[in-house]
């Protein structure tokens, strides 16, 4: 496969474009990069979630297990009532991925091996 250097944006210049299409090895791109494209669609671009606008830090360990992370990468953010939208104090916890898909799974009330896969 021929790997060749992705052209910028026809528009602003400063991005690489947005991925087209591959037909054998060449690689074919579209004129605009993703942010270009989605702004003459009139689309939303990237923004600052309700979640970072609250100010929330997460803990240095869940709060459910009390696992101390090495990273905050290894803690996620879980919304109690599901609802990302709400960032009251009260509804925002500090959870390791384990207790993530558990709270999940709880939450959701079917447990993995309830599901079949689809003939």
């Amino acid at each position: 496969m021929i790997i060749g250097i992705r052209p910028l944006c026809t528009q602003c210049k400063s991005k690489p474009r947005s991925y087209g299409y591959k037909k054998g090895t060449k690689i074919y791109w579209r004129k605009l990069c993703d942010t270009c494209n989605r702004k003459k669609k009139k689309l939303k671009i990237g923004g600052v979630t309700a979640l970072q606008r609250s100010g929330y830090r997460k803990n240095s360990k869940c709060e459910l297990c009390g696992f101390k992370a090495q990273d905050q990468l290894q803690l996620d953010v879980l919304f109690i009532d599901g609802n990302k939208n709400n960032v009251n104090a009260t509804n925002l916890k500090t959870v390791c991925a384990n207790c993530q898909r558990l709270a999940s799974v709880k939450h959701l009330r079917w447990k993995v091996g309830d599901l079949e896969v689809d003939v």
